[in-house]
């Protein structure tokens, strides 16, 4: 399936000819019908609706929604099972709750690099609100190394070079390396999206996305192609996240987890010293960091003042999310 151009009225069309009007899809990322139940939910109803293995591209066959099958169910219920129990300690020992799960349901595991030269360990990683929580920590991060190895094995047979050039970044003396080729992963806690952009995220690089939990609803929404993912678990999705408008449809019951692995652009520095790669192959350099038709790609429109507000949800403490 292709996406094809962009209209002259700003609609965005794809090859059967169906499109999202731009007043329509503003309407969704205010969240228009963010409080209407999925059975009434008509107008995502007429999107195309990518439930099996498959792949989305542009008109210069770039990806932009690849969704694939999780086939080993150990996998799955392995780090289910991991996530589950960090959540429930979380809710329930305000001691090692952090302040950025409690005000977001979210947080960061990884390295960053934001204002500094060298990557380094995000306040999650390192458990800096409370040191008796870096047990629970290290322990729900050794807990996903399987589904990390997925996600890897993944991105490298479906996107080699993206690999590569993952595989070759440098994140410095002070930055872990916990999910193989990506810096950094975050996991919503029971909470969906609003619609949004992911600025900061790299535009040359892809995000893989894996729900987790036993839920109804919640269905990963693109309004710029016109896009319905029902994503279950067992599934992951790559897509481009700063190029693509995304959200949640409503969820309608049950639990519902995510795991987000991704690279921030900040790791792509000009200055860097790319010859640390070793690589010898002038044309091959050339190649990676091209990143094979996932560089340089057309931002589809850009977000206003709403679409950058931090949407939280304020949750009584001692109580029990569901």
């Amino acid at each position: 399936m292709k996406w094809d151009i962009l209209l002259e009225d700003g609609s965005f069309e794809i090859d059967n000819k169906l499109h999202i009007k731009s007043s329509d899809m503003i309407d969704l990322a205010q969240g228009k019908y963010r409080s209407t139940r999925l059975e009434s939910f008509t107008y995502p109803k007429s999107a195309h609706c990518l439930v099996n293995p498959g792949c989305i591209v542009n008109q210069n066959n770039q990806t932009l929604i690849h969704l694939e099958n999780i086939d080993d169910t150990n996998i799955l219920l392995h780090t289910t099972n991991a996530v589950n129990t960090y959540y429930y300690h979380m809710v329930n020992d305000e001691k090692h709750r952090s302040k950025s799960f409690w005000r977001d349901l979210t947080e960061h595991y990884g390295a960053y690099r934001l204002y500094t030269g060298l990557p380094y360990t995000s306040s999650d990683s390192a458990s800096s609100h409370n040191t008796d929580h870096q047990s629970c920590v290290d322990e729900l991060i050794r807990s996903l190394v399987p589904l990390s190895n997925f996600v890897n094995k993944f991105i490298q047979d479906n996107y080699n070079s993206m690999y590569l050039k993952l595989k070759n970044l440098s994140l410095g003396p002070f930055a872990p390396r916990s999910f193989g080729i990506f810096p950094m992963i975050a996991i919503n806690y029971n909470i969906v999206s609003n619609y949004h952009w992911d600025l900061s995220d790299a535009s040359n690089c892809l995000c893989c996305l894996i729900p987790l939990g036993n839920f109804q609803g919640g269905d990963l929404y693109f309004p710029q192609l016109h896009v319905r993912v029902p994503l279950q678990p067992g599934q992951v999705v790559a897509f481009d996240s700063h190029n693509l408008l995304h959200g949640n449809l409503p969820l309608i019951s049950g639990i519902r987890h995510s795991i987000v692995y991704f690279v921030h652009q900040n790791f792509f520095h000009k200055e860097d010293n790319y010859s640390n790669m070793e690589i010898e192959n002038v044309k091959l350099i050339k190649f990676l960091h091209d990143n094979k038709n996932l560089n340089k790609r057309i931002l589809l429109s850009e977000p206003v003042d709403f679409q950058t507000i931090d949407y939280t949800i304020n949750v009584p403490k001692n109580k029990e999310v569901v």
